[in-house]
């Protein structure tokens, strides 16, 4: 299905503008931007016709005409993200307002192996298979796993967490019918949280699963570094000569603050690990208390950094709004300037962050190109 885009110098920002205010009118429009009503009317009508934007219902009269509510649709496109751990591959379809139209999460270790790499094409196209979406409308696959990516997005620089050699995006994007990129899983999973928190201010997303990252979101946009290694965060020394951790260093956060510190009191179940903590276990809660003073510690650290709001995420942070009074608590005590905690916020995406994320690349890339 060929759409026909009437592109006028104000087409995309006049749909940009509706994307992030999720909701305006034709006068709002017309003042923000600083455009014509003639003109911002003509735009709407071409928006309308190449089936991107809708009539909502109308505001609220104030003493004269309703004015009409304009909205994004947010079926118009589609975007897939796929998130492979060590030990589970994840899918999702996302439309552009970011919910989440279906997803699956699949036991399936990872093995740098043709055979792995064939089952995930059958994987993918059964998915594909069961969707009710025009192919036509999918813009790309993002996909996200715990490897630092270089800048083309294609190359793997640096992984350990799963053992991943330097073909894995041809292996992939040779049995994937859609264009596709390679995204670290924190920076990600710190992506869809950005974008669904949209602030003009810096977020940190502190990404809390088996390992632990991070991403410094500035404008909806991860701040990469130098050398696209911005915000690991999980090898931030907090101990010195601590623990060791599985980059062979000691003393790293990761070693003290990966879901694994949990997790491992529960054979590797960390929904069962916080229903015992919640039923009152008192040795649970004997080991949570000292994951939650390590990372306390880590968020002041964060804190004194860049002086910005710290989301929790992971799979340790769908478990843990409950108790991010307490966090916040213990984070104020160690703040010699604000002595508040209110800047650490629970993650709204429980599950499957990383492969929203991934996703997001190309819903980004849509709605820039217009």
């Amino acid at each position: 299905m060929e759409q026909t885009y009437y592109k006028t110098r104000d087409f995309g920002d006049i749909y940009r503008f509706i994307y992030q205010k999720k909701e305006c009118s034709r006068q709002q429009i017309a003042k923000e931007l600083d455009i014509s009503l003639p003109t911002v009317t003509r735009n709407l009508n071409f928006l309308s016709e190449s089936s991107l934007i809708n009539i909502g219902g109308s505001f609220r009269s104030t003493g004269g005409r309703k004015a009409n509510v304009y909205r994004c649709r947010p079926e118009a496109r589609y975007a897939l993200g796929m998130d492979i751990t060590r030990g589970h591959l994840s899918i999702v379809l996302v439309d552009l307002k970011l919910d989440i139209v279906d997803s699956e999460r699949i036991s399936f270790p990872f093995a740098d192996t043709k055979a792995y790499y064939d089952r995930l094409q059958k994987e993918v196209e059964r998915f594909l298979g069961r969707q009710v979406v025009e192919k036509e409308k999918i813009l790309g696959m993002g996909i996200s796993l715990p490897a630092i990516i270089k800048g083309d997005q294609k190359t793997i620089s640096y992984a350990t967490v799963v053992d991943a050699t330097g073909n894995l995006y041809e292996e992939i994007n040779s049995r994937i019918p859609y264009p596709s990129m390679l995204f670290n899983d924190a920076n990600s999973a710190g992506l869809a949280e950005s974008w669904v928190h949209y602030s003009e201010n810096p977020i940190i997303y502190l990404f809390l699963s088996n390992s632990v990252g991070g991403a410094l979101m500035i404008n909806g946009k991860i701040f990469p570094g130098m050398n696209w290694r911005a915000s690991e965060f999980g090898h931030m020394k907090i101990i010195p000569n601590g623990k060791k951790c599985y980059c062979g260093k000691r003393g790293c956060l990761d070693a003290y603050c990966s879901a694994k510190k949990l997790s491992d009191f529960t054979n590797d179940n960390l929904k069962e690990f916080f229903e015992e903590l919640a039923l009152g276990n008192q040795g649970f809660r004997n080991v949570f208390d000292e994951y939650t003073d390590y990372l306390a510690l880590a968020l002041n650290n964060l804190r004194m950094c860049y002086d910005c709001d710290i989301i929790l995420g992971g799979t340790v942070g769908a478990y843990i709004e409950e108790y991010i009074p307490e966090i916040r608590e213990k984070a104020a005590a160690l703040d010699h300037l604000g002595k508040r905690g209110d800047y650490i916020i629970g993650c709204h995406y429980k599950t499957e962050a990383a492969a929203v994320g991934a996703a997001i690349y190309y819903i980004s890339d849509f709605i820039d190109s217009l």
